[in-house]
């Protein structure tokens, strides 16, 4: 019996539209379905794509910070470097100038010693200059001769009381050229002892060797003018003044042979001789008028001792450091 699978009303070609109508709608639905999924995909990128840049926002913000803190620290270090080199460089100067501090109060500290040692000696010399015109004195006035002493600045005045030079006149008469004598006499049994080399026939104590340096015979007038006949022998006061030294130091120092050799630590001769003229009168004797003042017609002999050397400095200085 053979089957019939259509109908002949037209059964098949209805179902066949409902299938494709069936189909169209599934393919409808799902192609809303992939829009609608699509749809959700874009804008899920999309916001991923604008975390993404917000991401790479912030990152580029923090690289922009950490670069801004990066040149911070550079210069930072930059900074720190200089600051150590300029400490550096203060630390060496201030090793440097530490160690000239030290060098200059080492010279200060030699320096005030070396001083120390020269006013001790220059101390020691005042006290042996005093002790040397104070034995002269005595030993003057043993004689009967009286002369006046300035232990202060070192003078022995021969006086009117000594020798006294008459008016315009450079030589002493017979009584005071004995008494000139005299202070030769006194003078070569204490100077020589005190010249660089002692002489063997006096007894001289070590110590006194080489102090006297110089003795200057200074001669000295009243303020009356030279005038009439008396300019053929000297121009003025101070040329009469020089004469008498002269005339002095020819009497005392030339004919004694003990003063005469004496020579200081500089091999020179001790003795030597100056004019002052009027210019120098005895303190309570200055006078404005032409006066002929006896007090003022005298000779002086200035002492100066040897300055300090420097085996005396080194000695002083061996006696006073501790």
């Amino acid at each position: 019996m053979t089957s019939k699978k259509y109908s002949d009303d037209g059964s098949y070609i209805l179902s066949v539209s409902d299938i494709m109508s069936g189909l169209i709608f599934v393919f409808i639905i799902l192609l809303a379905v992939f829009m609608i999924s699509l749809m959700e995909a874009n804008r899920d990128s999309l916001r991923k794509e604008n975390e993404y840049q917000a991401r790479i926002a912030h990152l580029k913000k923090q690289e922009s910070a950490l670069r801004r803190k990066q040149s911070e620290a550079d210069k930072l270090r930059a900074t720190l470097e200089t600051k150590n080199l300029e400490l550096t460089r203060q630390e060496k100067l201030s090793r440097e100038l530490q160690q000239l501090l030290e060098e200059q109060n080492s010279k200060l500290v030699s320096e005030r010693n070396i001083a120390r040692g020269y006013l001790t000696n220059i101390v020691e010399n005042s006290r042996a200059r005093v002790e040397l015109l104070e034995n002269i004195e005595h030993s003057l006035q043993e004689q009967g001769l009286n002369v006046d002493m300035d232990m202060e600045h070192g003078v022995m005045r021969l006086g009117e009381d000594a020798i006294l030079f008459p008016t315009g006149k450079a030589e002493l008469d017979h009584e005071y050229i004995q008494k000139l004598e005299t202070v030769s006499n006194v003078l070569a049994l204490i100077l020589p002892c005190y010249a660089a080399v002692q002489p063997d026939d006096l007894q001289c104590l070590p110590e006194t060797k080489g102090k006297l340096n110089s003795v200057f015979i200074e001669g000295h007038t009243d303020n009356v003018p030279i005038r009439g006949a008396l300019l053929s022998q000297f121009a003025d006061n101070r040329d009469l003044s020089t004469a008498r030294a002269n005339y002095t130091f020819n009497k005392l120092v030339n004919g004694t042979y003990l003063l005469k050799g004496m020579q200081n630590d500089q091999m020179q001769p001790v003795f030597s001789v100056s004019g002052y003229g009027d210019d120098r009168p005895v303190e309570g004797h200055e006078h404005i008028q032409p006066t002929n003042d006896p007090k003022n017609r005298r000779i002086d002999f200035r002492f100066i001792m040897s300055p300090p050397s420097t085996t005396d400095v080194e000695k002083a200085l061996d006696g006073n450091l501790s």
